[in-house]
């Protein structure tokens, strides 16, 4: 026994120099990562583009549908050197509706190349709209809230619906979006976002209310990018209709099924070949007729979302202000976000809930240890905020949901006119510089 041990101690002392940078990359791979990606994205520039739209608005959510369609062009993996080296990260958007001073603005963040091809897009669905580029709407508001001069509250919002886990958001279920209150009379129709322009109207210019979707444009079968959002709706839409999972054979079953039949052949039984070939489907599946109603808009429903272009998003919401508006008006406008969301909710599909691991609030049975359960709201407070003004992603990997573009064009759209966008800054027109050259007649 002594002897077999010094035999591997000896073993792995002559290969120390091929198992400890093993060792060493294993160790601080994560750190590496973090540090790369934050010098990578310190170097790409930034532009902000506000959408101004004409004072009567009569198009669909469908026409920001379309614009999502074409923006989901960009996306990039990027070769593994430029990833794990590099810090690659594949381009992303931020869209945010930022409520003050009695205006809902609605902001696009791109990188510098995709400017006019945003721009572009938006013109192609809402010809009369302005698209300037400004600057950070959040660039006076300090780093650091709460201070003594502002309070702030907000969270991460993520799916309801979970995989077995517990953890994983199950991306393939559908919330309610734009389709559904379209159907129903002008009288019921209920634009969550008109809710919102609303409630800017009372914003006064010592309150920002923010809602920020971060997007990335993924494909459906990523395993890295999206969890395989597309691919993982196909397995559930195969277990809610009783079909079996495909197997695919491995090659050792090809090789198992060549000794068998060679065997066979010199004893002179016929042979067949079965791996390789669909099996026979013993268990009928089930007819979609034959499903309830709800199992069967539950089926279709996943079918639809996985057959559109999916965004793995973070969403967010923020609300800051000064201290002297700040415990008036917090509940009143937490609450207005939370009923604007609570419209995009189905109990048998999908919704959108506060992530509490983010929200700034704890509730405190011991009273000994007040100071402490402040110091952690305080703290989370400080984060949220930061990564709001930031745009930065979430920490946590089950707060990415992928949204489809009609989820997206559902959160983010100009408001349709059933209810009256008092809080949205309009423009009469759209703005056409003068030519810089005039012909001569």
């Amino acid at each position: 026994m002594v002897s077999f041990l010094k035999f591997i101690l000896g073993y792995l002392f002559s290969v120390w120099w091929l198992i400890l940078p093993l060792l060493v990359w294993f160790i601080v791979k994560e750190k590496h990562l973090i540090t790369a990606r934050y010098l990578y994205r310190g170097k790409l520039k930034w532009m902000f583009l506000e959408i101004k739209i004409p004072p009567y608005v009569k198009k669909s959510p469908r026409a920001m549908e379309e614009i999502f369609y074409a923006l989901h062009g960009i996306f990039r993996r990027g070769d593994p050197w430029a990833r794990f080296m590099m810090g690659f990260t594949p381009p992303f958007y931020v869209f945010e509706m930022i409520g003050h001073n009695g205006k809902l603005r609605f902001i696009i963040r791109c990188l510098e190349p995709y400017k006019d091809f945003v721009a572009s897009r938006i013109y192609s669905q809402y010809p009369e709209a302005q698209v300037e580029e400004v600057e950070d709407p959040l660039k006076d508001l300090p780093w650091k809230i709460p201070n003594p001069t502002f309070d702030v509250i907000g969270c991460e919002f993520v799916f309801t619906k979970l995989e077995e886990d517990k953890k994983t958001p199950k991306d393939y279920y559908p919330i309610k979006t734009y389709e559904t209150w379209e159907k129903l009379p002008e009288e019921q129709r209920i634009d969550p976002i008109s809710i919102l322009s609303e409630g800017a109207t009372y914003l006064s210019n010592k309150e920002w209310l923010i809602i920020q979707i971060i997007a990335l444009p993924v494909p459906g079968n990523d395993k890295e990018f999206g969890r395989e959002w597309a691919t993982r709706g196909k397995k559930e839409v195969d277990k809610l209709m009783g079909r079996k999972e495909k197997k695919e054979a491995s090659p050792f079953d090809y090789i198992i099924e060549f000794i068998k039949n060679f065997f066979l052949a010199i004893l002179g039984q016929p042979i067949e070949w079965k791996v390789g070939k669909e099996e026979e489907k013993k268990e009928a599946e089930k007819d979609l007729m034959k499903l309830t109603p709800g199992e069967r808009e539950i089926v279709e429903g996943i079918e639809k979302k996985i057959s559109k272009p999916g965004y793995w998003c973070v969403v967010r919401f923020c609300y800051t202000a000064s201290k002297d508006v700040f415990a008036q008006n917090r509940d009143k406008n937490v609450g207005l976000v939370m009923g604007a969301f609570k419209v995009f909710e189905r109990q048998d599909m999908n919704g959108l809930i506060r992530d509490s691991k983010t929200i700034p609030s704890i509730d405190r049975p011991i009273t000994y240890f007040k100071s402490l359960y402040d110091e952690k709201i305080f703290f989370r407070k400080r984060l949220i905020w930061a990564y709001t003004k930031g745009r930065w992603n979430t920490d946590y990997d089950e707060n990415r949901i992928v949204l489809n573009t009609q989820e997206l064009a559902s959160l983010f759209h100009v408001p349709m006119e059933v209810v009256p966008p008092y809080g949205l800054e309009i423009t009469p027109t759209r703005y056409i510089p003068p030519a810089t050259e005039v012909p001569e007649i």
